[in-house]
């Protein structure tokens, strides 16, 4: 089966996933390929509580390096690096605290970065296990990933897609403990990146 097409690379409601790609169905040209970021529409979007109520921040993507084999899931990788400094948590005084010493600390540590170790077919899905680096802090983490492609474009031509990684991880574990007792530990998150074929 194809990858499925979107309304919109902003508003993701149709989603196929990497398990999928890998299928029978992929093109019959699919090989090891090298995507590199589109900054236009590249973030992470992050989810958190305050006092038992969600709010949603951003950090912009500042670079990704994406190889995707749509016959082998195992040899999919992906790096992505993200601005801190730009990070938002949707109010001021939370975006101000965000940024502080006790939570990112972007004066010492301005990129948050991941890089993938393995990729594997899940059932109906594909995992990313790989390491998250958060205030010079590196944590295993798992991630899914999805992958989209532009509107209305051909199942068959795939140099431009985004890619999706979900996931929840501990701010604790990484030193990120600030406002432990108005936030919540866990944060979940979304990166999306959408990424253009070098090959």
């Amino acid at each position: 089966m194809p990858i499925a097409s979107t309304p919109s690379l902003a508003v993701v409601r149709v989603v196929v996933t990497l398990a999928l790609l890998l299928c029978a169905g992929a093109p019959a040209s699919a090989e090891l390929r090298r995507y590199a970021l589109d900054p236009a529409g590249s973030e992470i979007g992050f989810t958190y509580q305050i006092l038992g109520d969600s709010f949603n921040g951003e950090i912009p993507v500042s670079e990704a390096d994406i190889l995707i084999d749509f016959r082998d899931v195992t040899r999919t990788e992906a790096r992505v690096a993200l601005d801190a400094r730009r990070a938002r948590a949707g109010v001021v005084l939370a975006t101000q605290a965000l940024r502080g010493a006790s939570v990112l600390d972007i004066n010492r540590y301005p990129t948050i970065s991941f890089a993938s170790t393995r990729t594997r077919s899940d059932g109906a899905g594909a995992v990313m296990d790989g390491n998250l680096t958060v205030r010079g802090v590196t944590r295993p983490v798992q991630l899914r990933a999805r992958f989209l492609r532009p509107p209305d474009s051909d199942p068959d031509v795939l140099d431009e897609l985004a890619i999706l990684l979900t996931g929840s991880i501990s701010r604790a574990e990484f030193g990120a403990t600030g406002y432990a007792n108005l936030v919540a530990d866990q944060i979940d998150l979304r990166i999306r990146a959408a990424i253009r074929a070098l090959n």
